[in-house]
């Protein structure tokens, strides 16, 4: 039967030299040295170390992103609105606008404040009463 310690009743420093003397020929080989109850305890206290470690780091990181998409989110929302802007080919504005009743054409007109027509469209049968301003207002085409 073969003995699953050499030499047990050898010290463990000595071992090797003995194994290398007396040994029919040396292989270089890979497998698993196993672990003694202090290496067993040691490596435990690493892995918990090693887990703080990475708990904090993965903390920092959380912080350090949420403090980015802080950050990006205004200038991501402002993209967007840019592009919508482009798109469109104008700026959505909300502001004072002045509305004309042209009775002769049936139609009104809505204008910004720089005079551009923003709006043109059919009259409504409660727009069609002439009033008083109408008469008399100057709409730059006069002579």
């Amino acid at each position: 039967m073969i003995e699953e310690i050499m030499l047990a009743d050898t010290p463990v420093e000595q071992r090797e030299q003995i194994l290398r003397d007396s040994c029919d020929q040396i292989e270089e080989r890979s497998y698993t040295k196993r672990f003694t109850q202090e290496d067993t305890n040691d490596r435990r206290a690493e892995l918990a170390s090693v887990q703080i470690q990475i708990s904090n780091l993965e903390q920092e990181l959380s912080e350090v992103k949420a403090e980015f998409k802080g950050k990006l989110k205004p200038l991501v929302e402002r993209l967007q609105g840019i592009i919508s802007e482009l798109k469109s080919g104008g700026e959505y504005v909300t502001t004072d606008t002045f509305k004309f009743c042209y009775p002769e054409e049936k139609m009104v007109a809505y204008f910004a404040p720089d005079g551009h027509k923003i709006e043109q469209r059919s009259m409504r049968p409660e727009e069609r009463a002439r009033t008083v301003f109408q008469a008399i207002r100057k709409t730059g085409t006069e002579d």
